[in-house]
């Protein structure tokens, strides 16, 4: 059997290049998927081997030009996974490569460079969730590019009979190899319908949109997604009419809320954050073009308990502790997401960027939804308890 290795990546979310090095030892040898551009376009794999006899050591090859992660994840039926050792650099024939050695149990094992969330995992552990739910509605945002739909939530208090007081959008996964944003704004839905007081009560007070991918080309063909052409689905919102379909929808969706006087929070959740803290990327402060911007802010991380991303921090790394950085930010291009809702939503608008922290072995599903709760936590009391200045 060992002789007669094969690879795949034909199967949802596969990407990358792969080949069979050697069959003895196991060996195969691999490339991310590479949008182009270097460095963080270059990040995406995900393969099955099979035809490997149980107990045998398999040796996996990365290619160090890109998609490195200390500790890989493996599957035998692509939904309970696990973390392998970690690698190492080795020199090969005088090239770099990233080595992984992994005992297999089966004769079929799967290998991502993160944990994989998929349309799959929207449609049979999410919707089923949300539909259950007579006050949620499940909604097709859009078709995309290539005519794929694109799956949201939607929880509205007036199903209840309440108006809502508050707009909140959540979106994960414009760049398609982010897997574990998806995973943090999976967990936080599932705590947003759930039966907890907190839970309850912000979703009694505000209209929540979830959109738990974005990029749903990007991430059903395997693509790295970050940095494409002509340009990926976090860039060049300022643009009219967008190139993407998915981001004119949310563009619309937003003004729709802005003309309620309703947008109050927008967080875009990417990955990977590293070895640290999971952290907002947002502008300055004193950049921020209302008052009362600056005031909600203030007031939100107060109730996150949210801190500056300093040295000492990246340093550490939890699942909890949430940080922010600050960076410098032109308001006359508005080329992400989050600088787009701030300058073109409400004067009271929040706007985030979050960098979930992938990539550590605190980033498993137990991980993801500890930092979705903490999240949603901090977002029930700052809107319930009444923080945020219309």
């Amino acid at each position: 059997m060992g002789k007669n290795i094969s690879v795949s990546t034909d199967f949802l979310s596969g990407g990358g290049h792969v080949k069979v090095q050697a069959s003895a030892p196991a060996t195969i040898r691999f490339s991310p998927h590479d949008e182009g551009d270097g460095e963080w376009s270059r990040v995406w794999w995900h393969f099955s081997v099979e035809g490997i006899n149980p107990g045998e050591e398999i040796r996996l090859e990365l290619d160090k030009g890109g998609g490195v992660s200390p500790q890989v994840f493996f599957s035998y039926d692509q939904k309970v996974w696990g973390l392998t050792d970690e690698g190492e650099t080795e020199t090969i024939e005088g090239k770099e490569f990233f080595v992984y050695k992994h005992t297999v149990k089966a004769s079929r094992v799967w290998f991502a460079y993160d944990l994989p969330y998929t349309s799959e995992h929207i449609d049979t552990l999410l919707t089923p969730l949300i539909k259950k739910d007579k006050f949620a509605e499940v909604l097709t945002l859009c078709s995309s590019r290539k005519n794929r739909p694109n799956t949201g939530f939607r929880l509205n208090p007036s199903q209840r009979n309440l108006s809502p007081k508050y707009g909140i959008w959540l979106q994960a996964r414009a760049h398609a190899f982010e897997s574990g944003a998806s995973w943090v704004l999976h967990e936080l839905a599932k705590w947003l319908v759930s039966g907890e007081a907190e839970a309850v009560a912000l979703r009694n007070n505000a209209l929540i949109t979830v959109v738990p991918i974005v990029d749903i080309d990007g991430v059903s063909e395997g693509r790295t997604g970050k940095y494409q052409k002509p340009h990926d689905h976090w860039m060049k919102w300022g643009d009219e009419p967008s190139y993407w379909p998915e981001v004119d929808k949310i563009k619309s969706g937003i003004r729709e809320l802005a003309q309620k006087d309703m947008a109050d929070l927008f967080i875009d959740f990417h990955g990977p954050g590293g070895k640290s803290h999971p952290y907002f990327i947002l502008p300055f402060e004193s950049e921020l073009p209302f008052v009362k911007q600056r005031n909600n802010r203030a007031k939100f991380f107060s109730c996150l308990k949210a801190k500056p991303l300093d040295e000492q921090a990246r340093q550490r790394q939890s699942m909890t502790q949430i940080h922010y950085s600050e960076r410098p930010w032109d308001n006359t291009i508005l080329d992400s997401s989050h600088e787009w809702v701030t300058a073109k939503a409400n004067e009271h608008s929040l706007a985030f960027t979050i960098e979930v922290n992938m990539n550590t072995p605190l980033s498993t599903q137990d991980g993801y939804r500890s930092e979705a709760i903490t999240l949603g936590k901090a977002i029930s009391t700052y809107f319930v308890d009444g923080y945020h200045e219309k």
